[in-house]
């Protein structure tokens, strides 16, 4: 098990390494102590899939540059600019999330690259149009904050009389979409909430660009934890019908309809394994991390119906969580499972994370 510590901990090794503190990063000794609290029979095979799983789905802050810098590349030759500081100096780049959130960190990263690069600022960009309104963040999970975003500057003045809505609508703009990961699923049923919360033009007109397509699909390959419903222990059932229960509670109190269960995935899915070694493996490690998940919220007594043992998720789906793999230098998503960073119950994670104000 060294080698594979030792290869984790080589491809993890800038997980918050900007910060001054010692504590927040990983290291060979965590990745060791994390494996430890899970069953025996399981550790080789987990740390043997998150090897190859963190090589595909970790974003160093290296290869988050090559993003940032692969956006301004493909947009020029995409929208036939004569280079890239025309451009940038015919673009505006959206900065509506909070201090400290994702979207701050990479305009950032993105203001010191073009400043290396082109000799220019975030300042200089725009200055000439704003014929392309560029929106970017890093992991699109369940997609709330992507609309949220979208929706507030919508209504916002775009020029005299006209608001950034009526300026997609008439092609005075073009809104471009930029993540590094997306959750296939969730982006397209995204898509189709602009269109009745937002505008038609914003929905269909958009431009989408990203790096990696998380496919979440009951018929793809399965990029997430999902597991099967053989042979679950005890804890789990117990654990299901509670979470059915605080959903149908939550329904019935908003209106909603009964929502359908997806706990579990479809026998005989994925039809290609791509993330996993084998199947065997993936179902492995999906049950080791529904398991402890389970645990962990029984000993923490977390009181929060839509913190799943498999990661947040939306109070009115019947699920364990979202389940996703995704990773970043800076953070991990509260979608990921629990085991990767829930601080609670007796159980330390293998990530400390920021959740807010809060370090977990």
């Amino acid at each position: 098990m060294e080698e594979l510590i030792q290869s984790i901990y080589e491809t993890l090794e800038d997980y918050r390494a900007d910060e001054d503190s010692i504590e927040v990063r990983i290291t060979k000794d965590g990745i060791q102590s994390w494996i430890n609290q899970f069953d025996e029979v399981d550790r080789l095979i987990i740390l043997q899939e998150l090897q190859q799983i963190f090589v595909k789905r970790y974003c160093s802050k290296n290869k988050m540059k090559e993003f940032l810098k692969s956006i301004v590349e493909e947009l020029t030759k995409h929208f036939k600019c004569d280079s890239p500081v025309e451009f940038l100096r015919n673009s505006t780049f959206l900065d509506l999330q909070a201090e400290g959130k994702s979207q701050k960190i990479m305009l950032q990263l993105f203001n010191d690259f073009i400043f290396e690069t082109y000799n220019m600022e975030l300042t200089d960009c725009g200055t000439v149009s704003k014929k392309y309104s560029i929106y970017i963040d890093d992991i699109l999970c369940t997609g709330n904050t992507l609309v949220r975003n979208i929706k507030d500057w919508s209504e916002i003045e775009f020029s005299a009389g006209k608001s950034n809505k009526q300026a997609v609508s008439d092609n005075s703009t073009i809104l471009v979409i930029a993540y590094m990961f997306i959750h296939v699923k969730n982006y397209y049923k995204k898509k189709a909430e602009m269109k009745h919360n937002i505008s038609q033009d914003i929905s269909n007109k958009h431009c989408m660009y990203y790096e990696l397509d998380v496919h979440n699909n009951p018929d793809s390959t399965l990029d997430i934890i999902w597991p099967l419903e053989a042979n679950q222990p005890e804890i789990v059932h117990i654990y299901k019908n509670k979470v059915m229960q605080l959903v149908d509670e939550y329904t019935k109190s908003k209106g909603y309809g009964t929502s359908v269960d997806e706990f579990y995935r479809t026998v005989g899915t994925p039809n290609n394994e791509s993330l996993f070694t084998n199947s065997e493996n993936r179902s492995t490690v999906e049950n080791a991390f529904l398991k402890k998940g389970i645990e962990i919220l029984n000993a923490s007594a977390v009181n929060v119906s839509n913190m799943r043992t498999l990661g947040f998720s939306l109070p009115s789906h019947k699920n364990f969580g979202f389940g996703t793999l995704c990773f970043t230098w800076r953070n991990v998503p509260n979608n990921t499972p629990l085991v990767f960073w829930y601080l609670g119950g007796g159980f330390i994670p293998l990530f400390k994370v920021k959740r807010g104000n809060s370090i977990f």
